[in-house]
Formats: C-alpha cells, sequence, structure tokens
C-alpha cells in the first residue's frame, strides 16, 4: 500500500514537474520570438531608410533651385538619423561599424549643411555636386548590400538571435551570414578614399573626434572593467562577464562587455580603457506592458542619473516605443542647458528600471568647473533674429556645440512651423544664428 502511495506521488510529482517545465519553455520561447521580432524589424526598417537616402539624394543632383533642393537634403538628413538609429538596435555591439556610422553621419551633416544655407544662393555649385555624386554612389554599394543581405535574411530565414549568439562567442570564429554581411559592407567603407566637404565641415569633423586625453584616471585592465560592471550592477561575482578589448578602427580605446544574467538575457556595455568610463550600456530584458507613464519614467530617469554620478538633470526630449520612455538629458548650471553634457537615458515603462544609457557625450565634455560667459545681448533682440514664419513657444539658454564644435552660449528658441516643431540657436554673445534643429 505504501509503496503504491509512493509511487503515485512521484508520478504527479513528475506530471506537475513537466506541466511546468513546459510553460517556462513556452515564455521562454516568447520571449526571444518578441526579440527577434524586433531586431528583424529595426533591420528592414534600415533597408527602407537607406533606399529612401538614395531617392533623396537622386532628387537632390537632379534639382537647380535651393527651393526645391532644401527638402530633398532635409528629408535626407533625417533619414541619415533614422538610419543611425536602426544600426543601434541590432544586436551587433560587439562588432565595430564605426566607418558605415561614422558614413552614415557624413550624408546626414552634409545634407544638412547645404540644406539651411542662403535659400538665394544656386542649387548646387560644381563642388557640392561631385561630393553629393560621391555620397551618393557611395550610400548606394550600401544599399546594395544591405539588399542582397535582406534578401538571405528572407528566403533563408536567417535568425538575428543566431548572430548575436556568435557575436558573443568572441573565443571562436564566427560563421553566421548576417555578421559577415555586416563585416563586409564596414570593409567596404573602411577601403573607400576619404571625402573632402570644404573647410567648414572638415573642420567640424577634425575637432568632433573623441580624445582620450581629455579623460581621466589610469588605464583599467579587462579585470579591473568587469569588476567595475560587478559593483555597477551590484552584482555578487564577475563570473558571467566577459570583457573584449575592441580593437583599432573605434574612436576611442574601449572594451566591450557582455553579462549574462540569471533569467539568460543579455546586457551589453561599452567602456572607456582610460578611466573605465561607461559609455554606453543595454539591457536586452524583454519589457512587459506599461505601468507607468512617460512623467514617472522621467523621475526613474533623473533620479538614476544622479544615484550614479551623472550631473544631468534637464530633460530636453522624450519619446516612447515598445514601452521604454526615452530620455534626452543635458546637464544645468546657473540656469543654462549644457548640451554637451548630454546623455540619452531608457527607462522600461513596466517597472521603472533603466535599460538603456548613452553617455559617450557626457563622459568626454563634462567639466567639473565649467564656466559660462555673460549674456550680452538680450533675449528680445535674439528673437528678432528667429524667422517671424516660426511662431515661438519656449525660450532657454543653452551652452551648444557650433558648427566648428566650440562651446557657445546661446538663447534657444523652440517653436513651430507648418506643423512642425523646430529648436533656433541664436547667439546670447553677437546675436548671429547658431543652428537650427528639426525636433519632429
Amino acid at each position: 500500500m505504501f509503496s503504491r502511495i509512493t509511487s503515485l506521488v512521484l508520478v504527479l510529482a513528475l506530471v506537475v514537474a513537466g506541466f511546468w517545465g513546459y510553460r517556462e519553455h513556452k515564455e521562454k520561447q516568447a520571449l526571444l520570438l518578441k526579440a527577434e521580432n524586433q531586431y528583424q524589424r529595426a533591420f528592414h526598417d534600415l533597408s527602407d531608410h537607406m533606399n529612401r537616402i538614395q531617392d533623396e539624394l537622386g532628387k537632390s543632383l537632379a534639382v537647380n533651385s535651393q527651393k526645391q533642393l532644401t527638402p530633398a537634403l532635409t528629408e535626407t538628413w533625417r533619414m541619415a538619423s533614422e538610419a543611425r538609429n536602426d544600426i543601434g538596435q541590432l544586436p551587433l555591439s560587439l562588432m565595430p561599424l564605426n566607418k558605415t556610422m561614422e558614413f552614415i553621419s557624413d550624408v546626414g551633416n552634409y545634407s544638412y549643411h547645404v540644406a539651411v544655407r542662403d535659400e538665394n544662393k544656386q542649387a548646387l555649385n560644381e563642388q557640392e555636386w561631385q561630393t553629393l555624386q560621391k555620397l551618393y554612389t557611395r550610400s548606394k554599394e550600401i544599399e546594395n548590400q544591405l539588399a542582397e543581405l535582406q534578401t538571405a535574411v528572407i528566403t533563408k530565414n536567417l535568425r538575428w538571435m543566431d548572430a548575436e549568439t556568435a557575436l558573443a562567442q568572441t573565443d571562436k570564429k564566427t560563421d553566421n551570414q548576417i555578421v559577415d554581411g555586416f563585416r563586409s559592407m564596414e570593409k567596404t567603407v573602411e577601403q573607400q578614399k576619404p571625402l573632402s566637404f570644404g573647410p567648414t565641415m572638415d573642420r567640424m569633423k577634425v575637432n568632433s573626434k573623441l580624445d582620450a586625453k581629455t579623460l581621466t584616471g589610469n588605464d583599467v585592465t579587462p579585470e579591473q572593467a568587469a569588476g567595475i560592471i560587478q559593483r555597477w550592477r551590484g552584482l555578487d561575482s564577475t563570473k558571467n562577464i566577459a570583457v573584449k578589448r575592441n580593437g583599432k578602427g573605434e574612436l576611442y580605446p574601449s572594451y566591450s562587455i557582455a553579462y549574462t544574467a540569471p533569467d539568460g538575457h543579455k546586457e551589453f556595455f561599452t567602456m572607456t580603457v582610460k578611466g573605465g568610463n561607461i559609455t554606453w550600456y543595454a539591457n536586452e530584458r524583454p519589457v512587459a506592458n506599461e505601468s507607468i507613464d512617460l512623467a514617472q519614467g522621467e523621475t526613474f530617469a533623473v533620479n538614476w542619473l544622479q544615484a550614479h554620478g551623472i550631473e544631468a538633470s534637464a530633460v530636453v526630449k522624450t519619446e516612447t516605443f515598445d514601452n521604454v520612455g526615452v530620455y534626452e538629458v543635458v546637464g544645468m548650471k546657473n540656469g543654462v542647458r549644457i548640451y554637451p553634457d548630454e546623455v540619452t537615458v531608457e527607462v522600461a515603462l513596466d517597472t521603472g528600471e533603466v535599460v538603456g544609457l548613452n553617455a559617450q557625450d557626457y563622459v568626454f565634455h563634462h567639466k567639473q568647473n565649467r564656466s559660462v560667459p555673460q549674456v550680452k545681448v538680450s533675449k528680445e533682440k535674439a528673437q528678432t533674429m528667429v524667422s517671424s514664419k516660426v511662431q515661438v513657444q519656449e525660450s532657454n539658454l543653452a551652452l551648444v556645440l557650433n558648427d566648428a564644435k566650440q562651446e557657445e552660449l546661446t538663447y534657444e528658441f523652440v517653436g513651430t512651423m507648418d506643423q512642425d516643431t523646430f529648436k533656433i540657436y541664436i547667439s546670447a554673445l553677437d546675436g548671429d544664428e547658431v543652428g537650427v534643429e528639426k525636433v519632429r
């Protein structure tokens, strides 16, 4: 009798264990499918945005007036920004794509530079036409490579989760068609002859280089880097932290770091070798339905930055996607927004946990004792430099980087025109226009 009862209990235990095991497997598969779908969407968006860049660059080469040129190049600039964002959403953090990212930035920056000039100028001079022609040709090469890879992804049912796994296996030779495709694209861009964009743009590119000499502290070893992540994340040990020194081609000497959480999800970091500063962080855990709103998420973001010693508290832009709040936050000093100290924080709106950080600008530009110059032009006079077509809704004092990447005190006027929102920056020292940014 006792034996029969024991057998029955064992059978019931096995049934229950099997049920829970099956349920856990199904939930894990659902989460993996969600992540895979997000990666696939970002990849196909990237291909679409590169295709639209091609279209708009082609239009710009065919028009013969500034009035027609500006919309095409403004759209090119916007698509370039979207393409960079798409790449950032792909699980390629362990693969340097600096040359590709730099090229896409060049396309956007040069397009914007030509688009916002004097309306009375001719469409394009010969040098500008030649430069845009080269950008058009080179972007076509990237678009073709993406199209080939996109075809392979669709026809062969390639999975991004497999690409992510292949990249994480740093001790083995990578054999993955997606990874190989992006590496080929990066190599293509790297082998191209550098373009000249004229003195203003070339000076801006030179001054935008990130110089590790501006960092403080000693170089950290891979073991020390793992220890920094352990403390930063509040972990018991460095057991599941993998550190890899990035090779040549990076913007600055850095480590790529991957942490595997107990539930299996991955977290990725980029850290400067000098000083051990975390410049980028992405937590790829699945985010459930929203339980907090964007305003509450903003509070979580600012409090988290302060808790981690990052002196940024003014939220200047808020967006949301896939139940995640994205906040651009800048420093403040004497009522002035310090844009060089900008960070981007991603907050999961299910729990309020920070799941993403881009602090590269802050790490390289933050100054402990930054001096802010005195205003020499009144706000009222500065506002007269803003187009009468723009309905100004808000104004702030802001320290920004001008075209020469030098800090300049400005008035930041936020206004609308034709249902679009712009930020217009007017110098608070001499009243000249410093720049215009389309917000949405």
